[in-house]
């Protein structure tokens, strides 16, 4: 079975990571299931489970903003 995500990709960014799911809120990225796509985030002290495809933006350490469609496998489809 081919990984949904390219870990090394996502792994290369500067930790910590942040998503936006909607809104103008970032939440700190808790980890991200390469494998199944199920991303956890923290949202104001609790875990929040979600599929990455809900994440509309993705931000590293650095503030540099990435589009979370190019850390798709696409040649796992």
């Amino acid at each position: 079975m081919c990984d949904l995500l390219l870990m090394d990709k996502i792994n290369a960014l500067p930790q910590p990571l942040y998503a936006r799911t909607g809104g103008l809120d970032w939440w700190p990225v808790c980890d991200i299931d390469v494998e199944t796509g199920l991303t956890r985030i923290d949202v104001c002290g609790m875990l929040d489970v979600l599929k990455f495809g809900a994440v509309i933006g993705l931000r590293d350490a650095n503030g540099i903003d990435h589009d979370p469609d190019s850390f798709y496998n696409w040649d796992a489809a």
